[in-house]
């Protein structure tokens, strides 16, 4: 996901282990740095940038599209428009559920959506992406995207979480795994200007962003891409 600015997003807006058995765990392996960019853009080499509404800063980009990691928390593929549509996050671990919606995009026509999640432990496979660094927060669930076509929103993905116990922390939101230029690293959605929210009822929601232009939410087909949802 790309936010090109330049996030790129949800996303979910879509939209993920401590907890749920695995913020602090070391992957085993890291996703190759082959195929960076998930830009549509025909410019993908420019910088991006630090907030939606100043000058390019780092730029969330996809993973390489071969060899991606099983999550075993659960999966969903949807059918969405140029109008977007929602994902339904069922219980993970016994723990962590909730919803991811996307909004409104350029596609022409109907392209499938596909959204993974898992706690830590629940991952596998050979491009395990390495757990949330304590530095931003604790991971609830990690997400992983993909597209079906090459696809650009201009909105953040809107993201609820809930629980059946507690979350760790007061504030709470959702981190990007992207290259920032030297290689792959999280990145808080505070990078982007979007702040943090306080959970209220064993739930919480991170509304849609809109990005100011020429800044998107991008997603080349067939490329993976990974979000984690955290609190602290």
């Amino acid at each position: 996901m790309r936010i090109r600015l330049l996030f790129g997003v949800m996303a979910l807006a879509m939209a993920i282990a401590a907890c749920g058995g695995g913020g602090s765990s070391t992957p085993t392996t890291t996703p190759p740095t082959t195929n960076p960019s998930t830009s549509p853009s025909t410019n993908p080499s420019t910088s991006p940038s630090t907030s939606p509404s100043t000058s390019p800063s780092t730029s969330p980009s996809a993973s390489p599209t071969a060899s991606p990691a099983t999550f075993g928390g659960g999966t969903q593929t949807v059918s969405l428009t140029s109008s977007g549509g929602t994902f339904t996050v069922s219980p993970a671990d016994a723990t962590y559920s909730g919803g991811v919606t996307w909004g409104a995009n350029n596609a022409t026509s109907p392209f499938n959506f596909t959204l993974s999640w898992a706690t830590y432990a629940q991952i596998s496979g050979a491009s395990i992406p390495p757990a949330l660094p304590s530095s931003i927060g604790t991971a609830l669930l990690y997400f992983e995207l993909s597209s079906s076509a090459t696809v650009t929103f201009t909105q953040t993905p809107g993201m609820t979480m809930t629980t059946s116990g507690s979350f760790p922390g007061t504030s709470c939101g959702f981190a990007t795994y992207e290259n920032n230029g030297t290689g792959f690293t999280w990145s808080s959605m505070t990078t982007m200007g979007i702040a943090e929210v306080t959970p209220s009822g064993g739930s919480f929601s991170v509304p849609a962003t809109t990005l100011p232009p020429p800044n998107s939410v991008d997603f080349a087909a067939g490329a993976y891409q990974y979000v984690a949802t955290y609190c602290h």
